[in-house]
């Protein structure tokens, strides 16, 4: 399984548009090949406010249908909605191999 991990930090007052958009590229994934599912990361209520992320988790098949789907004209379009709405240098994306922890 392949997984992505991006996290940000919202422009002041853009935090309702950077949730609205992160729903659409996650409405997007689902309806993608070799999508598993994600979840939207809000920010935890405990933190400070320095460091109120958010961000989305994605798993895939594989890396090549993660790399499709980034890839395609809506999914470009909604993650350069992103960095319109993020603090420069705070948009971050990692990528894994994921194994399940029950074996």
């Amino acid at each position: 399984m392949f997984v992505r991990i991006s996290y940000m930090h919202p422009k002041e007052g853009q935090e309702a548009r950077l949730k609205e958009v992160l729903q659409k590229l996650s409405a997007f994934y689902r309806e993608q090949n070799g999508y598993q599912g994600g979840y939207i990361l809000n920010p935890y209520e405990g933190a400070e406010s320095d460091d109120r992320r958010w961000g989305r988790v994605g798993f895939w098949e594989t890396v090549d249908a993660a790399e499709h789907a980034a890839q395609a004209e809506h999914s470009m379009a909604l993650r350069s909605d992103l960095g319109r709405l993020v603090e420069e240098e705070t948009h971050y994306e990692f990528s894994f191999e994921g194994t399940p922890d029950n074996l």
